[in-house]
């Protein structure tokens, strides 16, 4: 009798440790999660300020870009310059879209940031241009709903 009185708190107590062990496995899995979101939204900022001070200093290249959002008419090597300076951003964007999905990056600032692509595009003719020309290829469908919503499809018609 006291062999299996001894065998039942053997097991509560074992059964208790597992509970325990699944609990703190639970709280570990929260803590990275949190640090994994905190990682994710440090390399996306390090990745914005490498793209706004790319060939920050160099002048021809500053006003190509500057042409080439507004719309103007650029020269073949500009015009190379400008899409590859572009698609750059438009495959952040993607990132930022699929880290989004995967819920390493919230709503709040994923609505920002899209908002304001939005409205670069609304304001500069050239990035919208751009957009509507190679998006399809470029951007992914999570990342081209979320642009063009709210547009009935008209968004590159407009």
């Amino acid at each position: 009798m006291n062999t299996d009185r001894l065998n039942k708190w053997l097991t509560l107590a074992a059964n208790i440790g597992v509970i325990a062990g699944i609990i703190f496995l639970a709280l570990e899995l929260r803590q990275n999660s949190g640090l994994m979101k905190a990682q994710s939204r440090t390399a996306m900022s390090q990745d914005v300020v490498s793209l706004l001070t790319l060939n920050v200093g160099n002048a021809d290249y500053i006003d190509a870009m500057s042409r080439g959002i507004s719309g103007d008419e650029l020269t073949e090597v500009e015009r190379v310059q400008f899409r590859r300076t572009y698609r750059a951003w438009i495959w952040y964007w993607n990132n930022l879209a699929y880290q989004h999905r995967v819920g390493l990056y919230d709503d709040a600032e994923f609505d920002l940031q899209i908002k304001t692509i939005r409205a670069d595009m609304e304001t500069f003719p050239g990035l919208k241009k751009h957009w509507c020309d190679y998006s399809s290829r470029d951007a992914s469908a999570e990342l081209t709903q979320a642009i063009e919503s709210g547009s009935d499809g008209n968004f590159c018609r407009d």
